[in-house]
């Protein structure tokens, strides 16, 4: 897991390129390392019955950015550690892809937006 410093996000978010993050938990739910393995924990104690996977935009604060893409999994009694990982990369390999494309069009339509706001400017001179 890498920690990237606010001067690093910064000069990104001012251009409206957000850097967008795979986090193996629900929003709110195991920030940072482990997530997949404290949940399975969560899990064997009662404590929850389902875990999932964000794609998130980055801040500052570890997996707390605004949510792009959520898909819930559910757990499985008697399931291993090694079997709920394979079942959550399995589900992470479409969701960073769809993850992708929302942050991508985001990205394009605000890029229309601004053009369009642009086009008006310097008129009935």
């Amino acid at each position: 897991m890498h920690i990237l410093a606010p001067s690093f996000l910064a000069p990104l978010a001012a251009a409206s390129l957000p850097v967008i993050n795979l986090h193996p938990a629900l929003p709110g739910e195991f920030a940072g390392a482990g997530a997949i393995e404290r949940a399975w924990e969560a899990f064997r104690e009662g404590e929850i019955k389902r875990t999932g996977i964000m794609i998130h935009e980055v801040i500052a604060e570890v997996d707390a950015g605004r949510a792009i893409v959520v898909e819930e999994v559910e757990m499985r009694e008697g399931e291993t550690l090694e079997e709920l990982e394979k079942r959550m990369h399995k589900v992470e390999h479409g969701l960073i892809v769809e993850g992708t494309r929302r942050a991508l069009k985001e990205i394009g339509e605000r890029r229309e937006k601004e053009r369009g706001e642009g086009e008006g400017e310097g008129e009935g001179r």
